[in-house]
């Protein structure tokens, strides 16, 4: 359904937004966001068993126009002031009747900063 995305990288401690238009895979079109939610989880695994090894999530925003596909995460610095290293992410989509899909997962990389 939607267009998915590869790796992300992202400095130890930003907080600016990840933004993401969603689209389908197929006709390349926009897909119209109304009643949908999103989540961003990184964790340490790549199949995490539970919950345990999640290091954090964010809920995505929609645009204010949801017809635009776009939805945007973002992590506060807390979240991203971990230790440099390549984690894992997934993104999904819950629609008005409580349907789940991942639409995305792959390597999220914490890379080391120069300011402190």
């Amino acid at each position: 359904m939607a267009t998915l995305i590869g790796e992300i990288s992202w400095y130890r401690g930003d907080s600016y937004p990840l933004e993401l238009t969603i689209k389908d895979k197929d006709s390349g079109s926009v897909i119209d966001l109304t009643g949908y939610s999103f989540i961003l989880t990184v964790d340490t695994l790549k199949t995490p068993p539970d919950d345990t090894t999640k290091v954090f999530n964010v809920s995505g925003v929609l645009d204010g126009d949801p017809t635009t596909g776009k939805v945007s995460f973002t992590p506060s610095a807390i979240q991203t002031d971990i230790e440099p290293a390549s984690y894992y992410y997934d993104v999904q989509m819950t629609d008005a009747s409580s349907n789940i899909r991942t639409i995305a997962k792959n390597k999220f990389k914490i890379l080391q900063d120069i300011t402190k």
